[in-house]
């Protein structure tokens, strides 16, 4: 495909998405015809050896390679070489190995499967923000897989209730009843269960028909014979060290096909292990794309595009956010004293006691120089102030060593919060409401917060007196 214009890789493209086999036979003959006419594969006349039920050709190379092509796919209107003969003496020797006949299941729509699932996974790096989220991960490995392997309807089920992207039916989540009911409740964590019978599957994935345009292609059916559950794991987070494996849901695997036990519960292993590894790939695309790679928070483009995100599902949910700005006190004199060097050092140190001082469901935003936002889901007012009580008492503290000195630095944080849905709905109002907040702490003598209040009477909170 490299080989031909962008006129015959979009009419492919098209082909490929429009399921015709015709079509996609026409589309491949077109891109043949064109590398032959250019000589970039070249006819060939040859005895295969092998019986009548082989590949009948006709047949062609590849320029400049050892791989012979049956084109038998393309019917009795094949394509003409323009030179076409017997393997030129000028030609490597073929090795017998690759004179493979084809085999009569590996047809064009096998080979549209394989195209298509590699233009999903291309696809998959391409991260905006929400592509970070475990759910829309999930989806889309989950489509990845259907494209590939469409006799298997695939599903997951997400431990705990978590946010579900719309308009999918691959993952879900269950209702507390359900989990503490059959097999669910008696399933020791890390184990795979075999499911000969559909009623024991969860009734998510029971009620779907196939009756649904949307739903997925191959679902349910009263072809069913036979499923099984296999344990999804998290990746490893390389950022935060070594961590025991944590199982994240089960990988449901469903079969219409009489296939034995072990052999599907390998393959619902293999296939799990491959989702943990795709899943661990896509994070550390997006953490390439979304991350400060000074001081491994967040940056400021996932800021701007997250915030909005996390407004919306507290909203939906009901429940409170709180967003702080901080602003690191009289960096510049640190830069100026001690050099750039020494305040990539204390930027590094107080993004790693944020971290170690918040819960992994906060944001850390790194969004100017020194200034950080502090995204913190379902957190009240009252909380959030424990939490900044916390954060002044914090020791952000830290040793450099500047020609050949060892010089202990501190370094304090003024702040601006204010707490979805009392202080506003809007991501651009509340931010500029914490930022001016965060002005009042700097005008007022720095490291401490202030709380926004709607008459006007904003809370101030303080380092606790190192007295008491």
């Amino acid at each position: 495909m490299d080989q031909v214009g962008p006129h015959l890789r979009h009419a492919c493209r098209r082909a490929l998405r429009s399921g015709d086999f015709e079509r996609m036979r026409l589309a491949a003959k077109v891109v043949i015809t064109e590398l032959a006419r250019r000589g970039e594969l070249v006819g060939i006349s040859l005895d295969t050896g092998y019986d009548d039920t082989a590949g009948k050709g006709p047949f062609c190379m590849a320029k400049e390679s050892r791989r012979v092509f049956d084109l038998s796919f393309l019917g009795e209107d094949s394509v003409i070489f323009p030179q076409h003969g017997s393997v030129p003496e000028s030609a490597p020797p073929i090795a017998p190995a690759v004179l493979v006949p084809p085999s009569p299941q590996l047809n064009l729509d096998i080979f549209t499967g394989i195209l298509g699932a590699m233009e999903q996974a291309q696809d998959l790096e391409i991260s905006d923000i929400s592509s970070g989220e475990k759910s829309t991960i999930l989806v889309g490995i989950l489509k990845l897989l259907n494209r590939f392997m469409p006799q298997f309807p695939m599903f997951v089920m997400l431990t705990g209730n978590q946010p579900l992207p719309e308009n999918q039916n691959q993952l879900f989540n269950i209702s507390s009843d359900e989990s503490e009911t059959g097999w669910l409740s008696l399933r020791t964590p890390g184990h795979s269960v075999w499911i000969p019978d559909p009623a024991e599957l969860p009734a998510h994935i029971r009620k779907l028909d196939g009756s649904n345009e949307n739903s997925t292609e191959g679902t349910l059916s009263n072809s069913f014979i036979r499923a099984v559950a296999v344990p999804l794991w998290e990746p490893q987070r390389t950022d935060r060290g070594p961590s025991s494996p944590q199982e994240s849901g089960l990988l449901f695997m469903v079969a219409h096909e009489d296939i034995s036990r072990d052999l599907l519960l390998g393959l619902g292993e293999r296939l799990s292990r491959f989702v943990t590894r795709r899943w661990q790939h896509q994070q550390e695309v997006n953490q390439r794309i979304h991350v400060d790679s000074l001081t491994g928070a967040y940056n400021r483009a996932f800021f701007d595009a997250q915030f909005p995100l996390e407004l919306e599902r507290a909203r939906r949910s009901e429940v409170p956010l709180t967003l702080v700005i901080a602003d690191l006190d009289k960096f510049k004199r640190i830069n100026d004293t001690y050099g750039h060097q020494a305040g990539d050092e204390i930027l590094r140190m107080v993004a790693r006691r944020l971290h170690e001082e918040l819960r992994r469901i906060d944001l850390i935003c790194r969004i100017g120089g020194e200034e950080f936002a502090l995204i913190l889901p379902d957190t009240s007012q009252d909380a959030a102030q424990d939490v900044m009580g916390r954060l002044l008492d914090s020791m952000f503290s830290t040793t450099v060593t500047i020609e050949g000195e060892t010089i202990d630095i501190s370094a304090t944080f003024s702040y601006g919060a204010v707490t979805f849905p009392a202080a506003g709905a809007d991501p651009l109002e509340l931010y500029r409401k914490a930022d001016a907040l965060l002005f009042i702490s700097k005008d007022l003598g720095r490291n401490r917060c202030h709380f926004w209040n709607s008459d006007g009477d904003h809370l101030q909170i303080l380092p606790s007196d190192p007295e008491d």
